[in-house]
């Protein structure tokens, strides 16, 4: 609710009811690629025989002018190991025993379950123990030559097996172990995250927008657009996305927001705009009506991976969510190749 829909009778403000509209239908060509995309998706990570000889020409080149014991396991079997225990929600010892049949077939090593624990940990690096509660920052490789438009916004993956039978029925269930907080960076196109940070669930919203910007930024994506909530309003935010950056902000303020610049003339330009219209009309001027693809992302993301993270530690969490995030890139990536065919083509 902006301040013009804000009627004050004395000291109180009479809430306006916001009528939502439906959901828009997905187009023809969105709904053969939402019907394609995961078809594809789990072709080209269960099919061995599409990564086997990547795993020989890698493992040849490592173990080139080596001496003694030859290396058995390169990264991009470990990778594509994770990437199947991502698909099938599977544990280390199922998914090594999958990886081992379709591995050992082709005539190669397949590594053990712990060992298998091992080498993931070593491929994603160290889980940093933050005290600021941030785990991993990271920014995705898919880099392009288009200059993205980017939506900001954060959710929970819940620690907790939920058991709600055992609730129901005998009124016990798991100890509940909490939440690991994902903030994301999406491309509101295609619906990629280009930049990302796990993090505990106390860390909050804000102060997240301008590390996640530096690390799309190093890695090389073009950004032009940037929309956010009213969580990210800040003053900060506002002087390093606009006047350091220069991107265009997009964000709603509280109903309260005064008009004034507080140090960015874009701070001011836009708080006087939020000022001035009724939250609608704001919303069609602004442009403010692609966030919305940003909780879309997270919505795809637990439909395709779940929500759920299934880890004794808090490490062996950090490192499934980061593989459910990457994983979810490389689906997106996909289904957006798909989509933009078909457009081509029509």
């Amino acid at each position: 609710m902006t301040p013009y829909d804000a009627k004050v009778k004395g000291t109180f403000a009479e809430n306006v009811t916001k009528q939502k509209d439906p959901p828009r239908k997905p187009t023809a060509e969105e709904q053969k690629a939402n019907n394609d995309a995961p078809v594809e998706y789990a072709k080209v990570t269960a099919s061995v025989k599409r990564w086997v000889p990547l795993f020989r020409k890698e493992l040849k080149v490592m173990n080139q002018g080596k001496r003694g014991k030859p290396y058995s396991f390169c990264d991009s079997m470990i990778f594509w190991i994770m990437s199947l225990q991502t698909l099938i929600k599977g544990t280390y010892r199922t998914v090594a025993g999958i990886a081992a049949a379709a591995i050992e077939e082709n005539r190669l090593e397949a590594p053990s379950y712990s060992r298998l624990f091992e080498r993931t940990a070593e491929l994603i690096g160290k889980i940093a123990d933050s005290e600021e509660g941030i785990f991993v920052l990271k920014a995705s490789g898919n880099i392009t030559g288009r200059r993205r438009n980017v939506g900001i916004d954060s959710s929970g993956f819940n620690l907790s097996d939920t058991t709600l039978w055992r609730k129901d029925k005998w009124g016990t269930g798991p100890k509940n172990k909490g939440w690991l907080k994902l903030h994301a960076l999406c491309d509101t196109d295609s619906g990629e995250i280009i930049a990302y940070a796990i993090t505990s669930k106390s860390v909050g919203d804000s102060p997240i927008l301008i590390p996640l910007l530096k690390a799309a930024k190093a890695a090389g994506h073009r950004i032009c657009r940037v929309y956010a909530d009213g969580a990210y309003s800040s003053d900060e935010n506002f002087r390093y996305v606009c006047d350091k950056c220069g991107l265009e902000f997009v964000t709603s303020f509280k109903v309260n927001t005064a008009p004034t610049n507080n140090g960015s003339q874009a701070r001011g330009a836009a708080a006087r705009l939020w000022c001035s219209l009724p939250y609608a009309e704001w919303v069609e001027v602004s442009g403010y009506g692609r966030r919305w693809k940003c909780e879309c992302t997270f919505s795809d993301l637990k439909r395709i991976f779940g929500e759920t993270i299934n880890a004794h530690s808090i490490k062996g969490a950090v490192r499934k969510l980061l593989m459910k995030t990457e994983n979810f890139n490389r689906y997106k990536a996909l289904r957006w190749s798909i989509l933009t065919s078909q457009l081509a083509t029509a």
